[in-house]
């Protein structure tokens, strides 16, 4: 495993990200518009679910779900590029390991959500809070990971 890191991270991308004046910015802030895009889009289902603005129809939400995957795909793939500058690092990193686990229980949890809601199912409540725990999980571990060395 640590040949094929090495070589992503040492790689045209890794390179890129790690020696061009404005690789890395660029990639970076679209990393954090497609993370405000996907939380926000979470967050107003989860928190509407939870019972904050009852003025708002929780199915008029399901619309948004679009933007929330294109925010998703911006986040996947700036991330995959952003990891290759560290390939090697990261992937041993307790707060990736858990920013990774985070984020993929909270993806399949919005969705378990959304189909609780359709459904007028019971758990819905249950499933939003931990949806929205499992969103926060990922941005404040994906914040730790510049501070974390193992």
């Amino acid at each position: 495993m640590d040949q094929l890191l090495l070589a992503y991270e040492n790689g045209a991308v890794g390179l890129f990200i790690r020696e061009s004046i404005w690789g890395y910015p660029i990639v970076l802030a679209s990393h954090a518009v497609g993370m405000a895009t996907v939380l926000g889009v979470a967050w107003m289902l989860c928190l509407r679910v939870l019972g904050f603005a009852k003025g708002i129809s929780i199915t008029s939400l399901d619309k948004l779900f679009i933007v929330g995957w294109a925010g998703f795909l911006l986040n996947l793939i700036s991330g995959i590029v952003l990891f290759a500058g560290s390939a090697s690092v990261y992937f041993y990193q307790w707060t990736f390991q858990l920013k990774l686990g985070a984020i993929i229980l909270g993806g399949i949890l919005l969705k378990f959500v959304m189909n609780e809601v359709r459904a007028n199912g019971s758990k819905q409540k249950l499933l939003a809070a931990l949806c929205a725990f499992c969103w926060l999980v990922g941005v404040v571990t994906g914040r730790l990971m510049a501070y974390v060395t193992a």
